[in-house]
């Protein structure tokens, strides 16, 4: 929605929303869009929701990534 990306996880557990992964842990893209940048990233319960550089479009088709940071700062429940 606008801005904001909404990545849902389906663990029984809910994650860590203190050790969690930087923004820079995101990829997103958007093929012959402009560039989209992770300027935030945010945990509650079983989601992770990541604000956007840029309003992504309804008409725009999305890839995420995620590369694991090394340390204790990781997507993790």
């Amino acid at each position: 929605t606008g801005n904001q990306l909404t990545l849902t996880y389906t663990d029984e557990s809910n994650l860590d929303a203190v050790n969690t992964a930087a923004a820079t842990a995101f990829a997103v893209s958007s093929a012959g869009n402009a560039a989209i940048s992770v300027n935030s990233v945010a945990v509650s319960g079983k989601t992770v929701t990541l604000t956007l550089s840029r309003v992504v479009t309804s008409a725009e088709t999305v890839t995420v990534s995620y590369t694991k940071p090394t340390g204790d700062n990781v997507v993790q429940d």
